[in-house]
């Protein structure tokens, strides 16, 4: 077996088992069931994150999407199926999605790779991949898989590229940072590993349209947004009198400041890739919701 394939197989096995330990371990198992408390701050943080969705539950009521690395409880999907939408989600790890189901908060879940998805071509209206696709092994085929069985597009929200800088206020910010870390000898070389040892890839707009470009899809859509997370927010009440709350909203408001002062660029982006040119309505609907609509070059 090639060393390629190894490290692969090797990711494939250890995502496999995931959420093993949530399911089994006493205080894993506790982190979990705050994955389905609505009223916590970090569910406030990740619905945040979800209406990132909205204009397209907007612009196409009750279409079919599939939601990808949906692992924990199916919470993605429920986030659609809960606005109109037809969801199905997917996991290599199918753990938490089992119980979801028990539970009744799902209807059907599917064991997927996403690098390898099962379905067949235009299966689905959207696909959504929130937060899984730096997880991947290798994520360009995931992404390409996630257009193939897309009818109108695949919903990215991941990371942001900080090494790649999208203004220059932003590039000079960063420079100098880096000069300081060098001055106070911690430098760093930008590049991440998670865990269980793969690599977090951050992503790009500029990555993103020459992935759409590639495979000529004509259009996409972006927008940034920020983000902040501590330990134990899970456990925290997202009410006005929580000291925890106010300190990830208050985080989260200096970022927005430095971002519009153009010194750094959001935390989060979400990367809107579409198969068809959006119509006068769609695109109106995706720059209501503060989406940065990029027609492409085609040949």
């Amino acid at each position: 077996m090639s060393q390629v394939k190894e490290k692969t197989q090797a990711s494939y096995r250890a995502h496999e088992g995931a959420y093993d330990a949530y399911a089994s371990g006493a205080d894993r198992s506790e982190v979990a069931r705050t994955w389905l408390d609505a009223g916590s701050v970090n569910s406030w943080r990740l619905g945040r994150m979800y209406r990132l969705a909205d204009p397209l539950l907007e612009a196409y009521p009750g279409g079919r999407w599939l939601t990808v690395g949906d692992g924990r409880f199916g919470i993605d999907a429920q986030y659609l199926m809960a606005r109109g939408a037809k969801a199905l989600p997917t996991d290599i790890s199918t753990t938490l999605l089992d119980e979801a189901r028990a539970l009744g908060l799902i209807e059907d879940f599917r064991k997927e790779n996403a690098e390898s998805l099962s379905f067949g071509d235009e299966s689905f209206d959207f696909v959504l991949c929130k937060e899984s696709y730096h997880h991947f092994p290798q994520p360009m085929k995931a992404f390409y898989e996630m257009l193939r069985v897309a009818r109108l597009g695949v919903l990215l929200i991941e990371p942001s590229d900080h090494e790649i800088p999208e203004s220059a206020a932003a590039m000079l910010s960063r420079l100098a940072k880096n000069v300081v870390k060098n001055i106070l000898g911690r430098p760093t070389s930008g590049h991440r590993f998670e865990e269980l040892g793969n690599y977090v890839y951050g992503i790009s707009r500029r990555e993103m349209e020459k992935a759409a470009l590639g495979i000529g899809c004509p259009a996409v859509a972006f927008k940034g947004i920020n983000d902040y997370y501590e330990s134990g927010i899970e456990f925290q009440p997202a009410s006005p009198d929580s000291r925890v709350f106010r300190r990830v909203r208050a985080r989260i408001a200096r970022y927005d400041l430095l971002c519009a002062l153009g010194i750094n660029q959001p935390g989060l982006l979400a990367a809107l890739i579409l198969k068809q040119i959006p119509g006068p309505m769609f695109s109106a609907t995706l720059a209501g919701h503060g989406y940065d609509v990029v027609p492409l070059p085609v040949r």
